[in-house]
């Protein structure tokens, strides 16, 4: 019935790889012979389709297996054009999640303010096993739970999502150098029970910048 509905024009057939061996027979003559039989039918019907297959399966691989018809397989393969998994072109996350979020705002009748930079860059993280189906169902848990006209967040993600990378900011050199340096000079005036001039002998540098360094940092 659907190849009768596309006479004329194109057919999508997803997940071609799921297809039965017995149903591999039938889409064979289909593409072979370009006609149908309904069901109950004694008679056949031409058809003129341009069809479409895709599948994330390794087709070759099924083939040796027996668990694709070759000859099938090479009557689809007339132009053949592989689009590699999301994980493998994270530069295209922020195009595929406004496509999404526009797409879910016009269904819901909702609007939003975008996508934070922060759950944006944890999504960019993210391996994506469940490929663009997984980024889609996230958008639209997202478009779900987010207030109107509120910008979606990194609260907005599932766990998975954001418990991949932590959510504290990314401090500075300088910060952690301060801190680092902070702490050291800490420990060693316990380690010399408040002795400064033995503390600023072990740390290889002057009295003077010892307490510059103390007054600086509130010890």
């Amino acid at each position: 019935g659907k190849f009768e509905a596309a006479d004329g024009g194109t057919i999508f057939l997803d997940e071609i790889g799921e297809l039965p061996l017995h149903m591999q027979v039938k889409l064979l003559r289909v593409l072979q012979e370009k006609e149908i039989e309904r069901v109950g039918s004694t008679g056949s019907v031409q058809i003129d389709v341009r069809v479409i297959a895709a599948t994330n399966r390794n087709l070759e691989e099924m083939v040796s297996k027996g668990e694709f018809r070759l000859d099938l397989y090479y009557r689809l393969k007339v132009m053949q054009i592989h689009v590699p998994s999301l994980r493998k072109r994270l530069e295209d996350v922020e195009i595929l999640v406004n496509y999404f979020v526009e797409k879910y705002q016009n269904l819901m009748k909702k609007r939003v303010q975008g996508m934070s930079d922060q759950a944006l860059r944890l999504l960019r993280f993210y391996k994506w096993p469940g490929n663009i189906r997984e980024l889609e169902n996230i958008i639209e848990r997202a478009l779900n739970i987010v207030d109107e006209e509120e910008m979606i967040d990194s609260k907005h993600l599932p766990e998975e999502i954001t418990g991949h990378k932590e959510l504290a900011p990314i401090r500075t050199l300088a910060e952690v150098m301060e801190e680092t340096e902070r702490a050291t000079i800490f420990s060693c005036l316990e380690m010399t029970s408040g002795n400064k001039s033995e503390t600023a002998k072990r740390l290889g540098v002057s009295r003077t910048t010892l307490y510059e360094k103390m007054n600086k940092y509130g010890l």
